[in-house]
């Protein structure tokens, strides 16, 4: 289990380690983590009368990410002296707090810059934060995406409706931050969510480009604001690198790549069958797949966009040889999994970020699959949270 990090770690913890629900298991060493997250992967296979077989640690243990959300809050009670807003993250277990970050350990050294920054001219700027129980301010959310292998990146400012100083904005993160792009989205909805009603460029393309390098080749893809993209890209590589040894080993005449994001599997596989056709509820991210496609070369993908247990029905028609789901933290739903358990193909490769959702969903498949294989890929060190991938073979 030993890491092997390309990044060396920083010494002691990070001041705000405790407090920040972001890094709940920084204070064990790294094989210790590991090992408490295979215990849990375990336990949630057991019924399948599986243990992971290997696990795979990140390549990266610090400033591994490649996408944080920030939010914004008020100081209450209120300051006569010292700052009005904090730009952070949320405290262990509490949501309508915000704790100011001065130190972050997960996305890049140069963030922490960036958030003093925008802290400054949002106080210069004498902009409310917003308030999700009041639900008044216009401060809402920063979200900051940073291609590791590209090294592109986006900064997007998520705001109530309304006019904004955005010249000054973009010279103060340019100021302390290498920004290739930056945006700012405007979200009218009650919903403490970082996710906009509309997006507005204000410099660069809106997109950043990341490459990820599989099978001897390189695969490049662009990520609009909205896009789902694996946090940790030099991980990702691992986590896809087992897919495509399984997929070949099936050699597949088709494959689905069910909750396919902006295709991250669909083109990673795409060279080993003859057809690969990804669906997705969200729009934004099937255009992402569509383009990223096209500038890869890739001919023979198609992407839809709708619900995957709507879909799925249709798409197994076509006689897939293989299919991978990787759905979201809550799991396949229901009509999902009956729909793969009734009529999925030979070959099933099941990825999940959430091991009591993977159990849960390992017993509604068993009654057609039986799980073989299992492997755990660590994403997100120094916090509970990791990625299993399994492999599923039709016995019905």
């Amino acid at each position: 289990m030993s890491a092997g990090p390309a990044i060396a770690a920083p010494a002691g913890l990070c001041r705000h380690f405790g407090e920040c629900g972001g890094c709940s298991l920084q204070n064990l060493p790294y094989p210790e983590q590991l090992a408490r997250k295979k215990a849990r992967v375990d336990a949630a296979l057991v019924a399948s009368g599986l243990k992971a077989e290997a696990v795979h640690p990140s390549p990266d243990l610090w400033f591994y990410r490649n996408k944080m959300e920030f939010g914004f809050s008020d100081v209450y009670p209120p300051r006569t002296e010292g700052p009005s807003l904090y730009l952070g993250l949320k405290p262990k277990g509490q949501w309508r707090r915000v704790l100011d970050l001065e130190e972050c350990r997960l996305l890049s050294p140069e963030a922490p810059a960036l958030l003093a920054a925008v802290r400054r001219w949002a106080e210069e700027s004498r902009l409310p934060p917003y308030n999700s129980v009041r639900h008044q301010g216009f401060l809402r959310h920063l979200v900051v995406r940073e291609s590791k292998n590209g090294g592109e990146r986006m900064v997007h400012l998520i705001t109530a409706p309304g006019e904004f100083p955005a010249e000054s904005f973009v010279a103060a993160v340019k100021a302390a931050y290498p920004a290739s792009t930056i945006l700012r989205g405007a979200n009218a909805k009650v919903s403490d969510t970082a996710s906009p009603d509309s997006v507005e460029v204000l410099c660069g393309s809106g997109r950043i480009m990341e490459i990820l390098r599989l099978g001897g080749r390189e695969l490049r893809f662009q990520i609009s604001p909205a896009s789902f993209f694996q946090t940790n890209t030099r991980g990702a590589e691992v986590l896809y690198g087992i897919a495509r040894h399984w997929a070949e080993e099936a050699a597949p005449g088709k494959i689905l790549d069910l909750y396919c994001g902006g295709g991250g599997f669909a083109l990673s596989l795409a060279e080993l069958c003859d057809k690969v056709a990804g669906v997705e509820s969200n729009a934004a991210a099937i255009e992402d797949a569509k383009r990223n496609a096209g500038d890869n070369g890739v001919l023979n993908a198609e992407f839809y966009v709708g619900a995957t247990e709507t879909l799925l029905p249709a798409l197994l028609d076509i006689k897939p040889g293989a299919a991978v789901a990787d759905p979201p933290r809550a799991g396949l739903h229901a009509k999902a999994a009956a729909a793969l358990r009734d009529w999925g193909p030979p070959l099933l490769i099941y990825v999940s970020c959430n091991p009591d959702a993977l159990g849960r969903d390992l017993a509604a498949l068993a009654p057609a699959y039986r799980a073989d294989r299992a492997e755990m890929v660590d994403l997100f060190p120094h916090t509970e949270h990791v990625e299993t991938i399994v492999r599923l073979l039709r016995t019905a």
